[in-house]
């Protein structure tokens, strides 16, 4: 009877680690514009969008999806978040907008995007 036990709370704690493991390894996530911003060479108009990124380490190619389209393919480095707010972040250069960040709170990372990077369509 001991053995049964430890075997559910064994699975139990397998499972839940699996669910903890998966949660930090999150490659996506949604954001809202309220206005049009560019990304590299792509004009974004206000909506809600999904970032995915691929890729190991700090370098991580991006996909910007607006339903299942892509709209946008570029680069950004992934970075460690201390605070659990989403956000984005554009800058106002020569009357336009460009977006520079995303943060994804609720996985505390975010995505810097270079100015020198170019999105794709």
């Amino acid at each position: 009877m001991k053995s049964v036990k430890f075997a559910v709370l064994l699975a139990f704690v397998l499972s839940l680690s699996a669910t903890v493991f998966a949660r930090d390894n999150k490659t996506e996530g949604k954001f809202t514009l309220s206005d049009s911003v560019q990304l590299g060479s792509t004009q974004l108009k206000p909506g809600d969008y999904k970032a995915a990124w691929e890729g190991t380490g700090s370098d991580v190619q991006v996909k910007i999806l607006q339903g299942k389209n892509v709209v946008a393919t570029t680069s950004a480095k992934l970075v460690d978040k201390s605070d659990s707010q989403d956000s984005v972040s554009v800058s106002n250069a020569n009357g336009s907008k460009k977006l520079e960040q995303i943060d994804f709170g609720g996985i505390r990372k975010a995505l810097v995007f270079s100015s020198a990077v170019t999105a794709q369509n």
